[in-house]
Order: C-alpha cells, then sequence, then structure tokens
C-alpha cells in the first residue's frame, strides 16, 4: 500500500493505518531531527510531535504522492520551532544575567528615563490604529511569530509586517519626543 492509501485508511479511522506509516516513517523522521537539533532527547520530542501532528491534520492531507515530503516538512518546522525556543531562552537568560551583574539600583536619571520612555509608550500604543496596536502586542508583548499573527488577525502575513512595522515606528518616534506619523 502507498502512503497516500494508508492516509486514506487513517482518515477513515484505521488505526493499523498509522502505525504502518510510523513504522516506514519513524527512522527518516527521527534521522532527520537528530541532525537538525544534534540533540537525541530533542529529536524524540520532535518525533512525537510529527507523528501527533500526522494524526490531527489527517484530513487536511492530499493524496498527491507527497507524504514524505510533508512528513518531513512538519518535522523540520518543529524542529526550527524549538530551535528558535531554546535560542530565546538563552536570550532570556543572557539577559537577566546582565541584569543581575548591574547595580542592584539604578541612578535616579537612568529611572526617571526609563519612566518616562515606558508611559510614552503605553500611552501612545493606546493611541495606535486598533490592527496595530494588535498585531504589536500579539507579536512584542505575547511573542507570536508574524505568521501566528496573521493567522489570528486573519490577515495577510505582508500586511502584519507592514501593521507591525508602523506600530514600531509611530513607538519609536514618540519615545525620541516627536509627533507620531
Amino acid at each position: 500500500m502507498t502512503d497516500d492509501d494508508l492516509m486514506a485508511l487513517m482518515r477513515s479511522g484505521d488505526d493499523d493505518a498509522f502505525d504502518v506509516l510510523f513504522d516506514r516513517h519513524y527512522a527518516s523522521v527521527y534521522g532527520l531531527a537528530c541532525a537538525l537539533l544534534q540533540d537525541h532527547d530533542g529529536a524524540r520530542d520532535v518525533l512525537q510531535e510529527t507523528f501527533l501532528s500526522v494524526l490531527r491534520n489527517a484530513r487536511r492531507y492530499h493524496a498527491s504522492g507527497t507524504f514524505r515530503p510533508w512528513l518531513l516538512r512538519i518535522c523540520r518546522n518543529r524542529c526550527l520551532t524549538l530551535l528558535e525556543t531554546t535560542r530565546n531562552r538563552r536570550r532570556l537568560l543572557d539577559t537577566a544575567r546582565t541584569e543581575l551583574s548591574a547595580p542592584m539600583y539604578p541612578s535616579a536619571a537612568r529611572q526617571v528615563d526609563t519612566g518616562d520612555a515606558l508611559r510614552v509608550v503605553q500611552a501612545e500604543l493606546h493611541r495606535l490604529p486598533e490592527r496595530q496596536r494588535e498585531a504589536i502586542v500579539l507579536h512584542a508583548i505575547e511573542g507570536l511569530r508574524y505568521r501566528e499573527v496573521a493567522e489570528v488577525l486573519g490577515v495577510p502575513l505582508n500586511t502584519v509586517k507592514t501593521l507591525i512595522r508602523r506600530a514600531r515606528l509611530t513607538l519609536a518616534q514618540a519615545v525620541r519626543g516627536g509627533t507620531s506619523p
């Protein structure tokens, strides 16, 4: 049976079809995850997540003889997400270490500057057009990627990029003391 045949059986509720697909492809998925992550534990996690995604998205798969590339694209995306999350955690840890090594009580001038800038940004954030505010909050505060913001807002990716760019420009200009564009 082809992978497409097995996916059709799986969609109709045949659990054995999933087992055959797993047995047929787990080595490729695990191998790719190991190569990208260089971490066996992470690769095992990605292996599980990839096949869970196959189960969840079986109805979306269109039989065209491209199951393996589809499966490996899912694996690659999971790996990239994991790598990005790891990089973000490292960056946060580095920032925390830097902040901990800084003087416990910053100078009064720095406190005033930081507090003033924060108040300006908060005030200006509320004045942004609704779509810009939503996009910048989802991206900068909630940590969503542009593509995820696009999904949440139901707009094209390029629209999200434009919204966030305009919001950033407006906020930066407000902090510098200029007027909003």
